[in-house]
């Protein structure tokens, strides 16, 4: 090896295994990621039944995706349900978030391709009309379902959302259009 030569990485690599030092114990955390490629997750239903709601959401892709720091919000009633680092949304997987009233056994229940999760047995879901906004890990809006139909919220609901969190919580705000150039004439 010449004097002023730097060991390749694989020298490097296995010099250090060669020395019997141990490598660094590897610990699990959790990944909050935005929507990965290949998975498709869509509010699939917001239901307001007086007491008894819910927000089912499902995967419609074919890639499993990890629902760390993803949040559900009701965009009129300011309530945010931040989803666990444990949720993993596989293919055809439906997710039934509930709050308000529940039936006797509704805490954290799974039935195959079925997961039902508790928020709150407070009412969330505004009983005249809402808008139901799924964020990822990034606080980028991935989407929304409005009841009873898209005009209950007025125009204005329906510009893209962007969830910002602070030390006091979440705060959804609009997002900003991008910049258009100027164009001159000469």
């Amino acid at each position: 090896m010449k004097e002023n030569a730097r060991p390749s990485p694989s020298w490097r690599w296995s010099f250090f295994i060669f020395k019997g030092e141990k490598m660094p114990e590897r610990t699990s955390q959790v990944v909050r990621m935005g929507q990965l490629k290949g998975a498709k997750i869509k509010i699939k239903e917001v239901k307001n039944d007086g007491l008894h709601e819910y927000v089912s959401i499902v995967n419609r892709g074919t890639v499993t995706q990890p629902m760390s720091g993803w949040v559900l919000a009701s965009l009129r009633g300011h309530a945010f349900y931040p989803f666990t680092g444990d949720l993993m949304l596989e293919p055809g997987m439906i997710v039934k978030v509930q709050s308000g009233q529940l039936e006797s056994k509704a805490t954290q229940e799974e039935w195959g391709a079925l997961k039902k999760l508790l928020w709150t047995i407070g009412q969330v879901w505004n009983n005249h009309g809402d808008t139901a906004i799924l964020f990822d890990a990034n606080g980028l809006e991935i989407d929304r379902l409005s009841y009873p139909h898209e005009r209950a919220m007025g125009s204005s609901a329906n510009r893209r959302k962007v969830l910002v969190g602070s030390d006091d919580g979440f705060k959804i705000v609009n997002d900003s259009p991008p910049k258009s150039k100027k164009v001159t004439r000469k």
